[in-house]
């Protein structure tokens, strides 16, 4: 919604006053409204940054894109830019635009060594499907003769207390790597009376 309908301004003070003229503009502001957000979203639709559902599935349209399921908004958006801008020869500065419009510039690290063919990147991406896009856009980008090395860097931290009587406790902790790479800490403060404490720490990979 850009704007409220308020109908009854446009008329000169002289009419306001009619009742009827009033609840007429008061009536009829409701149907001006959704015209109003319908015009916002087809134009919104027109560019991808601001597209809503509707626009970024014409766009995925446009580029042969299959979504996933548990695709957010936000990383249909960034799947949707990191293909529309794509230009041939890839080239190293290309690779850069490339990694700046998926990842932010100065959100990435780059570390390369081109005479042992070796390929190191560091990212920080948290949107779902942004690292499988990645991957992709890689596959094509680099040449096949390099070893490439990706690895996706993210911090969360979940802090608590926790006031109980006598009873049995289990604190864990997991580090838990998945195709995006993400760290999960399990931290807290335990105050109790009598207590069987256990603690213990997994690593999934």
């Amino acid at each position: 919604m850009i704007r409220n309908v308020n109908l009854i301004e446009h008329l000169p003070n002289f009419i306001r006053e009619y009742k009827e003229i009033k609840q007429t503009m008061i009536a009829e502001n409701p149907e001006f409204q959704l015209v109003i957000d319908e015009s916002e979203k087809i134009k919104n639709n027109q560019f991808i940054k601001t597209s809503d559902l509707v626009g970024i599935t014409k766009f995925e349209k446009l580029l042969n894109i299959v979504p996933n399921p548990h695709d957010s908004l936000d990383s249909r958006i960034s799947r949707v830019m990191t293909r529309w801008n794509d230009s041939i020869p890839y080239t190293y500065r290309g690779l850069i635009e490339r990694l700046n419009i998926l990842c932010g510039e100065n959100n990435y690290t780059i570390s390369a060594n081109f005479n042992a063919y070796e390929f190191d990147l560091q990212v920080y991406l948290p949107l779902s499907g942004q690292v499988n896009e990645l991957e992709y856009m890689l596959s094509y980008m680099i040449p096949a003769n390099f070893v490439v090395t990706i690895s996706n860097d993210l911090d969360y931290e979940a802090m608590g207390t926790f006031y109980m009587a006598s009873t049995n406790v289990e604190s864990r902790s997991f580090t838990i790597t998945s195709e995006l790479n993400h760290e999960i800490m399990l931290e807290g403060n335990l105050f109790n009376g009598s207590t069987i404490s256990k603690v213990l720490e997994y690593t999934i990979n």
